[in-house]
């Protein structure tokens, strides 16, 4: 064989060396950058609080409803309630019942919506506007439309509709409650889901999975909402004395808070961020590639292979 084909083979191996090496760097770099990853959470609570994504408008059903607000609203004086039958708790909130089916709540983006199961087998849902702003507006199909709610109102659900109750929403998203002697309502249980934050859903991979303790709080998303606001779902089932929330979202990592501890931040270590990164992946299987064709090239030029072996320590 020519001393040609045994420079040729020369540059070959040297160049499986530098892909080594530069591959090594581009996944020590990896390690360093920041990832972002899809966040799904799962958890039954007894208290959740959203804060709507501002500039998207949010629809709600909410038959079977009473609704509570300060100064009355442009309701007609045979859907208010006495205050001896009222459940708005304070004579400052005027209570409002309408029988009929299809009541629609219309939320203005940026509200603040709190859900609390109550001991009693029904549900309260406390809504604030953002300073300067109103909340939306109250509709009953073929009874009234677009009523007004001002700047705050508190709905009470006394006992669930059978067909039960669910609000999907987009916003920065809290589950469960600290832990306190005044605080009734928390988190009973739930499982945190971590994905690679793939555009395509089927191709996002499972990468971490843990399970939330009675007590703890977890935060998905914040007032900013950054590229992507979380989403999810909250569901009441006349048959069930507890919430089932469900939100997903993309971020660095989540917030947990836990009785007893000051609290982490849930994120996949070094190890599992780099073994599920596709740009790793990638690269190494074409490395992978190069480096299996070098070793069965070899046989071919192996006298040849020999000398370059004592070139390469310095003894020819």
């Amino acid at each position: 064989m020519s001393k040609a084909r045994v420079s040729k083979w020369r540059v070959l191996v040297a160049l499986m060396f530098a892909f080594i090496l530069a591959y090594v760097a581009f996944v020590l770099w990896r390690a360093l950058v920041p990832a972002e990853w899809e966040f799904s959470i799962e958890a039954e609570t007894e208290v959740a609080e959203i804060n709507l994504r501002p500039q998207a408008r949010t629809q709600w059903q909410v038959d079977g409803v009473v609704l509570c607000a300060r100064g009355g609203l442009e309701l007609a004086d045979e859907f208010q309630m006495s205050p001896s039958t009222s459940p708005c708790g304070s004579r400052a909130w005027r209570a409002y019942h309408v029988p009929a089916p299809e009541q629609v709540l219309e939320l203005d983006g940026g509200a603040s919506v709190v859900l609390n199961r109550l001991p009693e087998g029904g549900l309260a849902m406390s809504l604030r506007a953002p300073e300067g702003a109103s909340l939306g507006t109250f509709s009953v199909i073929g009874v009234v439309d677009d009523i007004p709610l001002g700047e705050a109102a508190n709905l009470i659900w006394t006992e669930i509709p059978a067909q039960s109750l669910t609000f999907p929403f987009s916003g920065s998203t809290t589950l469960g409650r600290a832990v306190g002697w005044s605080n009734v309502g928390m988190l009973r249980a739930g499982t945190v889901s971590i994905y690679t934050a793939d555009e395509s859903a089927d191709k996002r991979t499972l990468v971490d999975e843990t399970n939330l303790m009675l007590g703890d709080q977890i935060r998905l998303g914040d007032s900013e909402g950054g590229a992507s606001w979380p989403k999810g779902f909250a569901r009441i089932a006349a048959t069930e004395d507890v919430m089932r929330a469900v939100a997903f979202g993309r971020a660095d990592r989540l917030r947990i808070d836990r009785y007893g501890e000051s609290g982490y931040e849930l994120k996949p270590g070094r190890l599992r961020k780099l073994a599920s990164d596709p740009a790793i992946a990638f690269f190494g299987s074409l490395l992978a590639a190069y480096m299996t064709l070098i070793l069965a090239l070899q046989p071919f030029v192996d006298s040849e292979f020999r000398s370059f072996r004592k070139w390469i320590r310095g003894k020819d």
